[in-house]
């Protein structure tokens, strides 16, 4: 998309080497020397000498599978998020659950937002109150920084 294009033309302007699409690093060893560089070695390809910084972004997933949810009668997705409703509710009742395990909008602001319509719903008197997942602003505290609200390009194309 135009924005991350953007974001990597201006990196690689200041300097920044990026490697994209770098699979499976196995190891990162400090090289002798007093400058702290590092070597990346890949699972595939040639290692990476002198790196000054190493950033990856990993992804996530949520940490379930200590939980024994399936026995309390609450159900995951295919990708092992716990399935609730518009209203935070999970498939066993009277069990709510909101935030990054519920694989929304994985953002702290919005974990907060969720969890204050919910105690608005069952304690407040507010019924009907729910989060809004539409249009969400975010941000990545980059240089240049960059902030997105709404669709997203790919989306806004098809």
């Amino acid at each position: 998309p135009m924005i991350c294009d953007a974001l990597d033309a201006e990196m690689r302007k200041a300097g920044i080497i990026i490697h994209n699409n770098a699979k499976s690093i196995t190891k990162v060893e400090k090289e002798n020397g007093p400058d702290g560089k590092k070597t990346i070695y890949l699972q595939e390809g040639e290692p990476i000498d002198n790196v000054d910084e190493l950033l990856m972004a990993v992804g996530r997933r949520p940490n379930t599978q200590w939980l024994n949810l399936e026995r309390a009668g609450i159900e995951l997705n295919e990708k092992k998020y716990i399935k609730v409703d518009e209203y935070s509710s999970t498939t066993a009742g009277n069990v709510f659950a909101l935030g990054d395990v519920c694989g929304n909008v994985e953002l702290t602001p919005m974990a907060i937002a969720a969890g204050r319509r919910l105690g608005d719903r069952l304690f407040g008197g507010m019924e009907g109150a729910k989060v809004s997942y539409e249009n969400v602003p975010t941000v990545v505290f980059s240089h240049p920084t960059i902030g997105t609200v709404g669709l997203t390009e790919p989306q806004a194309v098809a």
